[in-house]
């Protein structure tokens, strides 16, 4: 029997398996007033991860911690559709990124933050079995957490499943995706001589963010200028992370003579903020 290490949240737990190896339960209330030692019921895992490395094991519980256990649940509920629906085959980080992103997007629609998608048309077309994803994703969310998610937000979910499946090959769009979300991350590292702990969720976290960035300049569906006082009160709060923005900027300007919005603009400088913290 699989017995349990530590409670995580209601929908996850650390667990030793029979053959003595840590695994990570996924499961709807799994994790419900379990103790340490007990042994968990199969009918209540619907998913299980192997710990090959450190790197999952910490993620997950970092996640865990800074993340109510219900965005578990959906993410786990939209990938079981797209593997159900499509038999996709899903990577294992996955549900880390899709749960993250969840939390983060009904955050942003709770502070009135939104970002708008003007790419849905073309990704319908192009990836018609993810954007199908996307939109099951949206009204899932907005339904369990009672609050209306954007139709736009289809395109973010939709991507997480381009880039989250073992068996795709990549696009020459998403080749372009990699070279700038790799360029980004390599001039905030030369700007403030950082050593990514790239073990670090925080780090993890980071590149999603960033590849979303891409996404949407790949795309042509950048965040568009708006009349928003964040703007101004972010520059001057953080200056040092505005300025290697603008580094980003010229990069991007000079390379493929894309001029990045001052919104977008806002949204990196917060997440140089974040991963600077960290």
């Amino acid at each position: 029997m699989v017995q349990v290490i530590k409670v995580m949240n209601n929908s996850l737990i650390l667990a030793l398996n029979d053959e003595g190896k840590e695994v990570i339960l996924m499961g709807k209330g799994i994790g419900y007033k379990k103790s340490i030692g007990e042994d968990v019921d199969d009918s209540q895992v619907e998913k299980v991860f192997e710990l090959t490395d450190n790197k999952m094991k910490r993620d997950f519980l970092k996640l865990a911690v800074d993340t109510n256990s219900i965005y578990f649940e959906l993410a786990s509920q939209i990938i079981k559709y797209a593997i159900d629906t499509y038999q996709m085959e899903i990577v294992d980080y996955l549900y880390l990124s899709l749960t993250d992103h969840i939390a983060y997007c009904v955050q942003r629609i709770l502070e009135n933050v939104s970002i708008s998608n003007y790419y849905l048309r073309e990704m319908k077309k192009l990836n018609p079995n993810e954007f199908d994803v996307g939109e099951y994703g949206v009204k899932l969310i907005s339904k369990t957490i009672g609050i209306q998610i954007p139709r736009d937000e289809i395109g973010n979910i939709a991507f997480h499943f381009i880039n989250g499946q073992s068996n795709r090959e990549k696009s020459m769009a998403n080749l372009e995706i990699e070279k700038i979300t790799k360029n980004v991350l390599h001039i905030v590292k030369l700007h403030f001589n950082l050593t990514y702990d790239e073990d670090s969720f925080a780090y993890s976290r980071f590149c999603s963010h960033v590849q979303l960035l891409a996404q949407r300049i790949v795309s042509a569906q950048m965040v568009e200028d708006k009349e928003d006082f964040l703007v101004e009160s972010i520059k001057s709060n953080c200056k040092k992370e505005f300025e290697c923005v603008q580094k980003i900027v010229h990069y991007l300007q000079t390379s493929s003579n894309i001029t990045l919005t001052e919104q977008e603009q806002m949204y990196l400088t917060i997440h140089v903020h974040r991963i600077l913290e960290k």
